[in-house]
């Protein structure tokens, strides 16, 4: 079946902006705590406080958003959130080309953007099923994580280029062009018709308020009520938790123990955004031979045991080098294959009106568990030491596919044949 020519340019124009602000937002990661250090002399200490805040939003506020989203015009709602992150990362290398920089506003922009960042994802995955339909749902969803895989790969190496050009501001400035991009691209999209959602009758505050929590609770009692999706929210928030403790210990254990040199450990972890890369066009091939559950399930097993090669690895540093390397290559490669599926099966078991609010759960339960995460690595890592730590954070990633092979979810063979309606 063609796909009408309005969705496919809709789509294209969504795929290029966000491929472009996904680019923006490496070189934002790297420059917000390279500003940090050189502008303003931040420790660790600081750093730390920076990355938390960048994520607490996420915790504290993608549940109560998630009604905003389904009850909301989606593609608008990514247009005022690209713009106002545009202008919010703007405000710093202004501030810094003027001689106003503070500390306190390293810690408040990237908490606000965290905010616009939590309404834009809310948003992102609820519009995709609405712009492309069922039919080209996977395929759109795999380029969309092929775009999130490269800019993983060639992000690290591509931000120490500009941060080395333009310096930290200038590639600030960059960032907030590239979500400005983003919502140019968004607008250029014509408003796609979409499920008719009930309106909470008017009230007053204490009424609304009720509604609104009805609402979120709602999305939390979809999410955990049904076996598949409470087993992939299970998975996605113990992965992201013990992946990101074990990142935290890793550079260090990798610099400090092993002697790695800062290219060596970019190009370590670059591995994984090479098997991501590779492993989301592999991923529709995958479910029609073996099935979807069972290739989300494999895949999720094998992304988290390829980690305990980080710990494993000894022997000389060229060995343990290529050891680890192996590890985050099978493990993105599995993980990226698995990640393409479990998003297109989610989509397809919500029905359009309750998809927000479903994002909303799996954002407050996955990212809201990495600020616990990174806080578990670094206190194990002062108890134990760090291959030590490294061994505890990557053995607790295994809980994340139990959950998934205790469910309904290894039996399915394919994503069901109607997206979900009630």
């Amino acid at each position: 079946m063609t796909a009408p020519p309005r969705r496919r340019y809709g789509f294209g124009a969504l795929w290029l902006g966000q491929s472009l602000s996904l680019v923006g937002t490496q070189v934002g990661t790297l420059a917000l705590p390279l500003l940090a250090v050189v502008s303003l002399d931040a420790n660790a200490g600081q750093l730390g406080v920076i990355a938390t805040l960048r994520y607490l939003p996420f915790l504290l506020f993608a549940l109560p958003l998630g009604p905003l989203v389904d009850r909301g015009d989606r593609r608008r709602l990514m247009i005022v959130a690209d713009v106002a992150r545009a202008a919010l990362v703007l405000v710093l290398p202004v501030l810094h080309a003027m001689g106003g920089l503070r500390l306190w506003w390293l810690y408040a922009v990237p908490f606000l953007v965290g905010i616009f960042q939590v309404i834009f994802d809310s948003a992102y995955l609820a519009y995709v099923p609405q712009l492309v339909g069922r039919d080209r749902l996977t395929r759109a969803n795999r380029n969309l994580q092929a775009s999130q895989s490269a800019a993983d790969l060639g992000g690290p190496g591509l931000s120490g280029l500009v941060c080395t050009a333009v310096g930290a501001a200038g590639a600030l400035v960059i960032d907030a062009f590239s979500f400005a991009f983003s919502a140019l691209t968004l607008a250029l999209i014509r408003p796609t018709p979409r499920q008719a959602v009930e309106k909470t009758a008017p009230g007053g505050v204490r009424q609304v308020a009720v509604a609104w929590w009805q609402d979120v609770r709602a999305g939390l009692v979809f999410v955990f009520g049904q076996p598949e999706l409470r087993a992939l929210a299970i998975e996605t928030a113990v992965f992201n938790a013990c992946e990101q403790g074990a990142l935290v210990l890793y550079l260090v254990y990798a610099v400090r123990e092993l002697g790695f040199s800062p290219l060596l450990l970019g190009l370590s972890l670059a591995t994984a955004g090479i098997g991501s890369t590779l492993g989301t066009f592999l991923s529709e091939g995958s479910a029609r031979r073996i099935g979807l559950g069972p290739t989300i399930t494999v895949g999720s097993v094998l992304g988290c045991s390829a980690l305990l090669l980080v710990p494993a690895a000894s022997g000389s540093r060229l060995a343990a080098f290529t050891v680890i390397c192996s590890g985050f290559a099978v493990s993105g490669l599995a993980t990226g294959v698995s990640n393409v599926l479990q998003v297109s099966l989610r989509q397809t078991l919500t029905p359009d009106t309750m998809t927000g609010r479903m994002t909303a759960s799996f954002r407050f339960v996955a990212y809201g568990m990495v600020p616990l995460g990174t806080m578990a690595g670094g206190v194990l890592g002062t108890a134990l030491g760090l291959r030590e730590a490294l061994w505890v954070m990557s053995g607790a990633l295994l809980f994340g596919p139990l959950a998934i092979i205790c469910s309904p979810l290894p039996r399915r063979q394919a994503l069901p044949a109607d997206r979900a309606s009630t």
